[in-house]
């Protein structure tokens, strides 16, 4: 297990850095569960604003986010389940003006985000085994697809 709080195994819901810098947006996550046994964990996730409106992200999240330093983005990671793949995650990144959700086509195994700075993600991949520096550039790597963000 790895020593830094929060990461892909152990995260809540009242962790400071679900927030945004402005405090008007916040990710909740809900009905969190192991993947596998031993395994991150996911589920459900919204984002909730200030006006009170809550926003499906989509039913299967990991965490925890990162907010972009501007605090318009946040980058999250989404457990996919890909035909002869099995269970990988692929970065998802949520512009909070849009109520747009970005899915990148790359894929990971474990991803544990740690920053978001202007336009690039950092953290790292499979945190526990076989460590991989991750550095995504959102403008030069190929989107997947981009959902409208609906209540």
């Amino acid at each position: 297990m790895i020593d830094t709080y929060p990461n892909p195994w152990d995260f809540q819901n009242t962790d400071k850095k679900l927030a945004s810098i402005d405090n008007f947006h916040k990710v909740i996550y809900y009905n969190l569960n192991e993947i596998a046994m031993g395994a991150p964990i996911g589920g459900q996730c919204f984002i909730e604003t200030g006006n009170e409106r809550k926003i499906k992200i989509n039913d299967w999240c990991g965490g925890p986010p990162a907010w972009e330093t501007d605090g318009q983005l946040f980058a999250i990671p989404i457990w996919t389940r890909k035909f002869l793949k099995g269970t990988i995650q692929q970065i998802g990144v949520v512009d909070t003006k849009t109520m747009e959700l970005k899915i990148f086509a790359k894929t990971f195994r474990v991803l544990d985000i740690r920053s978001f700075d202007k336009t690039t993600i950092y953290g790292y991949d499979s945190p526990i085994h076989k460590t991989k520096t991750v550095a995504f550039d959102i403008t030069s790597e190929k989107i997947e697809k981009i959902i409208k963000l609906t209540q």
